[in-house]
Formats: C-alpha cells, structure tokens, sequence
C-alpha cells in the first residue's frame, strides 16, 4: 500500500464507520489515481490526488464533528414507576444513551431499544412493552423528571401527550447538581429529587429505604406528610382562631 493510502487511512481510524464504507473510498481514491497517472501528466496527476485528499480530508472531519454532535446529550429524561430508567438526550431530541438504576429497568433496556429515537417515541415504544406495561396499574404513578434548558416545552409536551393520558402522569424539573449526586447514590435523579422533597418532612428517611421503595411509595409518604402538616396548620390556625377571637387563613406551600 502507497504512503499515500497510509495517510488516509490512519485519518479514517477515529471515524465512526463499516470497514467496507472505509475499503471503498480508499479503492476508488486508488482508481482515479491509477486513470489519472494514465491519462495526464504526472504532476497534474499529484495536484489532483491532493485535491482528492483534502476532500476526504474535509468529509473526514465533518464526520466526526457531527458524529460527536449527534453523541454528546444536552437534556435528561428519568422515567420512575418502578422501573427507575434514565434517558441521554442530543440537541436533535434523539436518545444517545438508557441507562437503567435497579434491576427492573436494567432487565427492560436488555430486550427494548430506545438509542436513536426521538424521546417522544422512546417513552411511547416502555409504554407498550409488555414487560413495563405490568407496572402500570391503577395504583402506580408515573413520574417524568426532566433536566434541560427547556424543561417546561419538554415537560408539557410529555405531560399533554394523549398516548400518556391513561395514566397517572406526574411532572418534575431538575439539574445537573441533583443527577450527580442521585448517581453517587447509584439512584435515578428522579427518584432521588422525590427522596430529597421527602426527607424536608421526614428527616428519618434515608436514601438506603427509598432504594428499596417504589416511586408511587415515595410519592405518596409525601402526601401523607403534606397531610399532616397541613392538619397541623389548620389545628393551629383554629386554636390562635379561638384565643384572638378570630380565626386566619393560610396557604400551605
């Protein structure tokens, strides 16, 4: 092989591409040189091997620039009922990685394709597995957390979608921050964000239990709490009522 064909295909090595798209560029590179030896003069014959070259060399880096474009996720989806599954989202809203957080979401991504779809159709394609689909009973919540710079289009889209209206939908927005420290957990940050709404209620909990605990669990300890502080309030509010003379009204947040 010329040192020529040496240049090219060590240029090819980091190029996300079959062998035999690589086989075929470098032979037809080789055939126009071979014609062009043939039919022009030698140094007209280098200018255009050069040219060739750079060409490929342009296409070469196109490739791999929009390759690392296409790879790189710039939002996050975490799906949590009990299967707690995290979805890596590129700027063309593809999903470039699915990453499952307990054994049930690991069990679902071995036999449920979800890479280089829109995220729309990869939630829609859990949606109608058969496996997933047993989770989704009259008592389970779906949870949606999202991480993005535009959350609030993602979040409506996903929460408005008919194919999702049958179920009991429910919608977050997170960051960065919290994803980094829910996988130090090796928790989803989902299912982390709801561990840290509860523990401002109950400061017992701990990210061992919720591990162990579904996400309509968490969900609902937190209402139960909400409850009762609600309760408490109330209670308050009628007592200093009954000693002013008069009773006052406030919002719980």
């Amino acid at each position: 092989m010329s040192s020529t064909q040496n240049m090219i295909q060590k240029s090819m090595e980091n190029l996300q591409a079959t062998e035999e798209m690589k086989q075929n560029t470098l032979c037809y590179l080789e055939e126009q040189r071979t014609k062009q030896k043939r039919s022009i003069p030698r140094r007209k014959s280098q200018v255009a091997l050069r040219y060739a070259m750079a060409v490929l060399c342009i296409f070469l880096l196109m490739g791999v620039g929009g390759y690392s474009i296409y790879r790189r996720p710039v939002s996050y989806i975490s799906i949590d009922v009990n299967p707690s599954i995290e979805l890596a989202i590129n700027r063309f809203d593809k999903v470039v990685s699915a990453k499952g957080y307990n054994a049930d979401g690991q069990d679902i991504l071995q036999h449920v394709p979800l890479k280089n779809i829109s995220y729309m159709q990869a939630i829609d394609r859990l949606m109608q597995d058969a496996y997933y689909s047993r989770f989704l009973n009259k008592d389970s919540q779906l949870v949606f957390t999202v991480i993005s710079e535009h959350s609030d289009v993602m979040l409506e889209q996903i929460y408005t979608d008919n194919r999702f209206q049958r179920y009991n939908v429910v919608t977050y927005s997170s960051d960065t921050a919290c994803m980094k420290e829910a996988h130090q957990y090796k928790m989803s940050f989902g299912k982390y964000r709801a561990f840290l709404e509860l523990s401002q209620y109950d400061t017992n909990i701990t990210v061992e239990e919720c591990h162990g605990m579904s996400i309509s669990e968490i969900q609902n300890r937190i209402r139960t709490c909400q409850g009762h502080n609600k309760k408490n309030v109330m209670d308050d509010n009628t007592t200093n009522g009954h000693k002013n003379g008069h009773s006052k009204s406030h919002k719980h947040h």
